[in-house]
């Protein structure tokens, strides 16, 4: 009663937007409205302010947009939101007080403990607001209580009440993986306890080899594929309800954004053609893609040409044009070229006609002698120089699609854009760049770096020479 009056008491208090429920009210709100976003936590907590909000009457209009907007004024029932983890928090005191008994701790201990969690500023604080981290904690404790009780009925194991406990250690833990990831902690936790119990079940002389391995399959079931699927269930749901197309889902990949309702069907050129319009994105950090806009690059080591960044979203701006290498041509007279491996060519930015280029600078956000400065350079009446030549180096393809290891493909063709005069890659180095660089994401060219940052491939292409009949890919 105490821990639920000390988090109750005037719940209702600031009647404005606090802190982080910017962000989880409306992740609540875009759940009920069933619009797809991305967050780096995983759902379960979100989920269940959003079940909260459903039930008192939240239609998920209000948006918690910034820090201070009145709840009141708005009609959201917030006071209910709150209650949730208000009431997770309270629920932790007893839940302290078993566990620490169940540890074989005397009364009045386990009354401290739980007297502690009951008035702790930091737990109430943050049980009376709409976070994740009052559910976090709940099913943290929760969890810790259930291996506590388990470990109270070792001398029957294999009976109902074992297998209870075993299970719900489990589901609990996947539960609070499943609101932060910082959860995973209890892996080692109960991970470590858990070896050391079957360390001691090994030289027990009393237990065969047949009943030894039965105990390590019931704890590998209940405390590594429960919590798996509990995981991976409440991800499942997350997608089931999140089915609307919204903004975050630009920055994914065109075969998922056509999952979703309302989603723009895709259809692109197979074939990547000398002419052709293209739209790079990089491969395995899902970044964004290669952007360049009209401003300088304006830090003291580089060369002030025009920015080459990585932006996340799609737009005028990432889209870039083949043509041949600096003084070289290529045959057109018997029809379109297409791009093969080990070509050299240049992109030309269309938005800005400069093209992509790398030379003897540093890049912004290094000092390092094997990293190159990326740009856009040219001019009225200048036909480029050497510096604009890259070697395309197809790394993979799929290997149901013919051709796509040898001649430039979208989505299908994995490569990497090789300076020829410097022998350094286009790299995405993922730091985000300062505000005069729009905060976007630095690519730079590097000498000797692995694939993984250094790999492309072609999300959308277009040629105004296509043919009718020409193959398309359509992602799906």
């Amino acid at each position: 009663m105490a821990a639920v009056v000390v988090r109750c008491y005037k719940l209702s208090n600031p009647a404005n937007v606090v802190f982080d429920e910017v962000h989880f009210g409306k992740f609540a709100g875009k759940y009920l409205n069933s619009t797809y976003f991305f967050d780096l936590h995983p759902p379960l907590a979100k989920m269940m302010f959003a079940a909260v909000g459903r039930l008192a009457g939240y239609d998920g209009v209000f948006d918690f947009k910034s820090i201070g907007l009145d709840y009141i004024a708005a009609n959201v029932p917030y006071v209910a939101m709150r209650l949730m983890p208000a009431l997770l928090g309270a629920a932790t005191v007893p839940a302290t007080y078993a566990t620490v008994r169940a540890c074989g701790y005397a009364m009045d201990t386990a009354a401290l403990a739980a007297l502690l969690v009951c008035v702790e500023n930091g737990l109430v604080t943050q049980s009376r607001l709409i976070l994740l981290d009052s559910p976090l904690v709940f099913f943290t404790v929760l969890t810790l209580l259930c291996w506590s009780m388990f470990w109270t009925v070792q001398d029957r194991p294999f009976s109902r009440v074992w297998w209870a406990w075993l299970l719900a250690t489990g589901l609990t833990m996947g539960c609070a993986a499943s609101c932060k990831w910082v959860a995973f902690f209890l892996i080692p936790t109960i991970g470590l306890s858990t070896l050391h119990d079957l360390w001691d079940k090994i030289a027990d002389q009393s237990l065969s080899p047949a009943r030894w391995s039965m105990h390590f399959g019931a704890r590998a079931i209940a405390l590594i594929c429960v919590p798996v699927a509990v995981y991976i269930g409440w991800f499942s749901v997350h997608f089931a309800v999140l089915s609307t197309t919204g903004g975050d889902a630009a920055a994914l990949s065109p075969e998922f954004q056509v999952t979703l309702d309302g989603a723009k069907q895709m259809v692109t050129d197979r074939d990547v053609y000398y002419g052709s319009e293209i739209r790079m994105r990089s491969t395995n950090a899902r970044s964004g893609f290669l952007h360049s806009h009209l401003h300088p690059w304006q830090h003291d080591k580089g060369s002030g040409q025009q920015q080459v960044t990585i932006y996340s979203y799609a737009d005028a701006n990432n889209v870039w044009v083949v043509e041949p290498a600096y003084n070289r041509t290529v045959d057109t007279s018997q029809g379109l070229v297409p791009v093969r491996n080990g070509d050299v060519l240049r992109l030309r930015h269309k938005t800005t006609g400069r093209f992509l280029h790398s030379h003897d600078k540093r890049p912004a956000m290094s000092n390092d002698k094997n990293k190159f400065e990326l740009s856009g350079y040219g001019f009225a009446n200048f036909s480029g120089d050497s510096n604009d030549n890259f070697r395309v180096d197809i790394l993979e393809g799929d290997p149901d699609i013919q051709g796509s290891a040898t001649e430039l493909q979208s989505i299908y063709s994995r490569f990497r854009l090789v300076h020829t005069n410097l022998h350094c890659m286009v790299f995405n180095s993922r730091k985000k760049l300062p505000k005069w660089a729009f905060e976007q994401i630095e690519v730079n060219c590097m000498r000797n770096c692995l694939p993984r940052m250094s790999t492309w491939h072609v999300e959308h292409a277009f040629h105004p020479n296509t043919t009718a009949g020409a193959p398309v890919r359509k992602a799906s």
